[in-house]
Parts: structure tokens; C-alpha cells; sequence
């Protein structure tokens, strides 16, 4: 049976980068013909409805770190929905990443940093999938299964049933990011478990 991973952020982790929906919109908006409202509404369903930025983004974005995140100076970063990588960790990462999503160009406060857009959906084995109920009503997932079939050739991917909002991954991509002593993430075998 294939291990399973939930990619987490490091406990007390500053997001890494300072660019919300508005201001990934209103840079968006300068290059695209879209209107706001337009764009908004992309950039708010990006995860589940699977939409490629790659054809709207800049040459590179600019943006600046987000708190101390400079100083944690992590090599992985989880952004939203998005894996953010200093250089070392694309220049590791990039031919296993590529199939699965894409990448965009940040420039932060003048350091590059690549931002993946993963892309990649596994199959859930909805016989093993349960629905958690909060009063009669659905509130979300109570456990979360993948089909091994599915899987056993995909290194990274998101959930429709999990609302694609979290990553998950295969002993494949961890062990490459331990092996490399990348740092910045941590690999949980709850699957469901945010924190």
C-alpha cells in the first residue's frame, strides 16, 4: 500500500509572499483583457475549477515577503493552494513538478522565486471516502481515500472531494524533498487534518 501525504506548513510559519486575490487581480487586470469582477472570480474558484495562469502572468510578479518569511528563508513554501520555491528547491524540484502543474515567475523584493500552480487532480476511492455531518448537514470530510491505481503514477495532486485546497503527495516527492534536505514543509499522514 502506497503512503499518502498532507503537505503542511512548518508550525508558527509566516506565509511566505504579501499578494492577496485583490492585488493578484489588480496586477492580473494590467495584462489580460478581463474585468475585475472577471478575474476575482478566476482567482477565487482557481483551485477546484483547475484554470492555468500561465497564459495571463507577467513576465515575473513582484510582491514582497510577508512578515519575518525572509528570514525563516524556508526553501518550500505553502502559499494558498500554492507550493512557492526559492531557486534551490525549483532547481530540484522542477522536472518532477512539471507534469502536475505550472510555474510562475515571482520576483520578491528582488529574489526569484518560482510559485506552482498544481494542476493535477487523484481519483478519491469514494467507497472509502465518508462524509462528516454537523445538525443533517454535510460539513466536509470524515476520512479521505485515494484510488492506488490512480496514484501510483502521480507523485502530487489535489482532491475535489477535499474542496482542492490542500496538496498531497506520495513517499516519491518526500523522500526527493528529505533527500535534498529541503526544508519549510512537513509531510502528515492525516490527510484531513489542517493544522
Amino acid at each position: 500500500m502506497m503512503n499518502i501525504y498532507r503537505m503542511k506548513a512548518k508550525t508558527n510559519t509566516y506565509d511566505v509572499i504579501d499578494l492577496d486575490i485583490i492585488n493578484m487581480m489588480q496586477k492580473l487586470k494590467v495584462i489580460t483583457n478581463h474585468d475585475e469582477d472577471t478575474l476575482i472570480e478566476l482567482l477565487m474558484n482557481l483551485p477546484l475549477d483547475n484554470t492555468s495562469l500561465k497564459g495571463m502572468w507577467p513576465e515575473e510578479m513582484t510582491c514582497s515577503y510577508f512578515g519575518k518569511a525572509k528570514e525563516q528563508n524556508y526553501d518550500i513554501n505553502l502559499f494558498s493552494h500554492f507550493l512557492v520555491l526559492k531557486m534551490n528547491a525549483y532547481s530540484v524540484l522542477s522536472e518532477h513538478l512539471k507534469p502536475y502543474g505550472e510555474f510562475l515567475p515571482l520576483n520578491v523584493e528582488g529574489d526569484k522565486i518560482m510559485m506552482f500552480n498544481l494542476l493535477t487532480f487523484a481519483q478519491e476511492n469514494k467507497e472509502l471516502c465518508e462524509m462528516s455531518y454537523l445538525d443533517g448537514f454535510e460539513n466536509g470530510l470524515s476520512t479521505l481515500h485515494f484510488n492506488e491505481d490512480d496514484i501510483v503514477s502521480k507523485s502530487i495532486f489535489k482532491s475535489k472531494l477535499e474542496g482542492a485546497m490542500a496538496i498531497f503527495c506520495t513517499d516519491y516527492f518526500k523522500e526527493l524533498v528529505e533527500k535534498n534536505r529541503l526544508n519549510g514543509v512537513v509531510f502528515d499522514t492525516n490527510l484531513l487534518d489542517i493544522f
